[in-house]
């Protein structure tokens, strides 16, 4: 080419990108020409995204045409969990000037099953549950009880979509995208593209499903990831976050498991199997005899009445806790029949209860019943210095070096046998054959890959956001990687509690007609739906790896009718971008926004921020961040960054138990 070079294109790009990026330590952001505002709206994003703060300046710009005066201001996690989804008493439900939030960019990996009773019931509001915009609606919780409770699934998909239907209406939260993954690894792993597109969240590590070159039982790998490990921790009741679950999911087992992410059969693991009475409540589990714990130690019904105990207990306050309090009903409804036999008497039925109780990792009673619940966060089990976790997994924990931020696991041996994935079922197979797994902490993607060329790392995991990688996708073998439609989402959640868009009693329609406050705020919320450029924010920044939401937890592409979630409503389609349809929303609110200014005006700063992201196709990092883990959301799991971030973002929570996964990204 002649004049500038490439790489000096690339660099000033990212140059005037990072100007307008400004985010590295708590910025606020906003634009000297925004107008005086209609009404004032805080924008918050998480750290180090950039491919989220991309779309969030479209979303602040379109809305400022708008006549709202709309800000942004990029936060860590820690003041993310402080402001929005673990915020103390007297902060919840606050608005950003005191305190909390008033609207949130947040990504999820979420659950397989469409349970929104753990996002959104009013019983479920943050800070231990997953409700964290803290919608109160009495046909929300009528209509998610009665998804909860209905056991004949013809019926319960009936009412999953319309919940999706009146969550559409509603609108707690703009659902912008849900995510398609790549994962990428090297060529010592002969089965790696069939693991990864098989087992991918929430059956989340899959390393013993791995076979190895030759058919060797004495390899290791090294999975990269974009946040670290410990974050919250290693103890599975105490950690919602992604990149724990990437250690510890190795290490600890569940009562239930999934035989994989396509056929998404439930099969027993540490159970031999269960009943449930004609009451629906009454779940009868069989406990698989002959298991130990990594130390040698028996497993046992003791082991499961601890772990439900423990997450039921306010004094741990597990993030769960108001999931496992709701289903479960209280301490005294698991009771230990015998060493191998655990009942659970549940308040009401929960038609979900093996795919999302049943595969709550267990946790050794004998390591931490002598253990203050106040200690568990700082124990040796939890944060891997001068100790360690002990589970029944297929791994072991052997160290972790917070120099390098890497784990260290071994294979064990000693791993038991159940159907489909125990240890000889998976020997039989050629898998089960990496003896040593490390996890180690790279934040840029542009540095992992380049680890991944080299051969220091073996995988790249799906949240460095590799179809932004065009580059390095083209010329890696195309039987080195692999992509599928993942179980996440991004969206733009609102403070159901805010008085204009959440509560709407200060709007102006509210103001001369108190009876339609309500209204308003849908009419608020639905124009800035609207202004959400979601198909360009797909085809621009993500290279088309996406698709474009339409709510929360339910999944799939209404362009195929292809329902990644059972119970995907086909009939509904995204919110367009129509600034005209915003308008005469924010009209029947009351307010007069500002009428449209010229194309320059409208589009400049949003055209030229688009086109410098397409240039230098960002490095971005994109990820899903909050893992609602419980039949409750994923959890937040910390984005990827092109360059090394000065702070260790918290990754989203993550639950362990299938169901819940908070932010899986936080």
């Amino acid at each position: 080419m002649t004049g500038l070079s490439g790489a000096r294109i690339r660099s000033l790009a990212l140059l005037f990108l990072g100007l307008a990026l400004t985010a590295t330590s708590p910025v606020l952001v906003h634009a000297d020409t925004a107008p005086a505002g209609i009404f004032r709206i805080m924008l918050m994003v998480p750290q180090p995204n950039q491919a989220r703060q991309s779309w969030s300046l479209l979303v602040q710009s379109n809305l400022q045409a708008l006549g709202i005066d709309a800000q942004r201001v990029v936060l860590d996690w820690p003041t993310i969990y402080d402001r929005a989804l673990t915020p103390a008493s007297d902060v919840l439900g606050r608005s950003y000037n005191n305190g909390g939030f008033d609207a949130l960019f947040l990504g999820y990996a979420l659950g397989i099953d469409a349970d929104p009773w753990s996002y959104y019931h009013s019983s479920q509001f943050a800070p231990i549950g997953s409700n964290y915009y803290l919608w109160n609606n009495s046909q929300n919780n009528q209509l998610t009880k009665q998804i909860k409770e209905t056991i004949d699934k013809t019926q319960r998909l009936d009412l999953v979509k319309q919940w999706q239907a009146l969550a559409y209406d509603q609108q707690p939260s703009a659902t912008i995208l849900y995510t398609k993954e790549i994962v990428a690894f090297d060529y010592t792993m002969p089965n790696a593209q069939y693991v990864f597109s098989t087992y991918h969240f929430p059956y989340w590590p899959p390393i013993e499903q791995l076979s190895m070159m030759g058919g060797s039982t004495t390899g290791s790998i090294t999975l990269a990831q974009t946040g670290p490990a410990p974050s919250e921790g290693f103890n599975p009741t105490l950690s919602s976050s992604y990149y724990d679950q990437t250690v510890y999911g190795a290490m600890f087992s569940a009562l239930a498991q999934r035989n994989d992410t396509i056929f998404k059969n439930m099969i027993p693991q540490l159970a031999t199997g269960w009943s449930v009475a004609s009451d629906q409540k009454t779940w009868t589990v069989s406990l698989r005899p002959g298991v130990t714990w990594h130390d040698g130690v028996p497993f046992n019904a003791t082991d499961v009445k601890f772990t439900f105990d423990a997450l039921q207990d306010d004094g741990l306050a597990a993030d769960n806790e108001a999931f496992i309090k709701g289903i479960v009903g209280g301490k005294s409804s698991v009771t230990i029949v015998d060493p191998y036999t655990v009942r659970f008497t549940l308040p009401s039925p929960y038609a979900y209860f093996v795919e999302n109780v049943l595969t709550t990792p267990i946790i050794p009673a004998h390591m931490l019943a002598s253990v203050p619940y106040a200690d568990w966060r700082t124990s040796p089990f939890n944060t891997g210095i001068g100790g360690g976790p002990v589970g029944t997994g297929p791994y072991k924990f052997v160290s972790y070096d917070p120099a390098t931020e890497t784990n260290h696991l071994t294979r064990n041996d000693n791993y038991f046998d159940f159907p489909e994935n125990g240890k000889t079922a998976l020997q039989s197979r050629g898998a089960f054959e990496v003896k040593d797994y490390y996890v180690k902490h790279i934040p840029s993607s542009d540095n992992a890959v380049s680890a991944l060329k080299t051969g220091s790392v073996s995988v790249l995991d799906a949240q460095y956001a590799l179809e932004t990688q065009t580059s390095f996708l083209a010329t890696w073998p195309s039987n080195q990687w692999t992509s599928y439609d993942a179980f996440g989402v991004q969206e733009l959640g609102f403070n159901m509690k805010h008085p204009i868009f959440g509560t709407g009693v200060n709007t102006p329609l509210a103001l001369s007609d108190p009876s339609k406050a309500s209204l308003a705020a849908k009419y608020v919320r639905q124009a800035i739906s609207y202004a959400i450029p979601r198909d360009l924010i797909i085809q621009q920044l993500l290279a088309g790896y996406s698709n474009p939401g339409i709510t929360t937890p339910v999944v799939g592409d209404y362009r195929t009718g292809f329902a990644v979630t059972e119970g995907f409503n086909i009939a509904l389609t995204p919110y367009s971008f129509n600034l005209t349809k915003s308008r005469q929303l924010l009209q029947a609110a009351g307010y007069f926004p500002a009428p449209p200014p010229t194309i320059w005006e409208t589009w400049g700063f949003a055209v030229t921020v688009m086109l410098l992201a397409t240039v230098v196709t960002l490095g971005v990092l994109y990820t899903v961040e909050v893992r609602r883990n419980r039949a409750i959301r994923s959890s937040p799991s910390t984005p990827p960054s092109s360059s090394p971030s000065s702070s260790s973002p918290v990754p989203p929570p993550s639950t362990g138990s299938e169901s819940n996964s908070p932010l899986n990204n936080p």
